[in-house]
């Protein structure tokens, strides 16, 4: 692999992450979710929303970048965030209440998958939560998600389902947690290292 450069997501990435979360939500979602909701998300509603949100930088979110190319103009593959939990689905089994830490987002861009980026990623936010005094973590992905496989590779378990509404459409999902986070950042290291 290319090196790689992560590093803290700036105001002026919005646009590039706005790309990255488009092109991804369809590219993992597209096939499963109607039509109307993948393109609801458009680059330009999706770029005024990351604006906003790298704008106030607030409650202890993190959000890092990892770019390839030169420094830090280089350009930009992956994305993830996290930070306190967040409530945004209704759980019908199991809970996530012990976890004071969530992953938000994790994206890579179609065509660069497989290859290290989004594993090195997930390390470097899961080491960033921990120095923020997190002791474990847990974050949703979608049932259909076909690369939701990526979480148990990486010591995940499942540990509740929810259901998540929008615009009509009701979507399962899963929580993969890790009690320890030591054990995520220690899973993403060795996997780094033989990527």
């Amino acid at each position: 692999m290319s090196s790689v450069l992560i590093r803290e997501a700036e105001l002026a990435d919005a646009e590039a992450i706005a790309r990255v979360r488009v092109d991804g939500w369809n590219r993992a979602y597209g096939e499963f979710i109607p039509e109307r909701l993948p393109f609801s998300w458009t680059w330009e509603e999706q770029t005024a929303d990351w604006r906003r949100e790298l704008a106030a930088r607030n409650d202890g979110k993190i959000h890092l970048v990892a770019l390839e190319g030169m420094g830090d103009a280089g350009e930009i593959l992956a994305f993830a965030s996290g930070g306190p939990p967040l409530r945004d689905n209704v759980i019908v089994e199991g809970n996530t209440d012990a976890y004071t830490a969530q992953v938000y987002t994790i994206y890579v861009r179609p065509g660069r998958y497989g290859g290290g980026i989004g594993t090195r990623l997930l390390g470097a936010l899961a080491r960033r939560l921990a120095e923020a005094g997190h002791a474990n973590l847990h974050l949703w992905a979608l049932e259909l998600n076909p690369f939701r496989r990526f979480y148990p590779k990486l010591g995940g378990s499942v540990v509740a389902r929810g259901v998540w509404e929008v615009e009509g459409v009701t979507v399962y999902e899963q929580a993969y947690a890790w009690p320890d986070i030591g054990v995520l950042i220690e899973a993403c290291s060795a996997k780094g290292k033989t990527e």
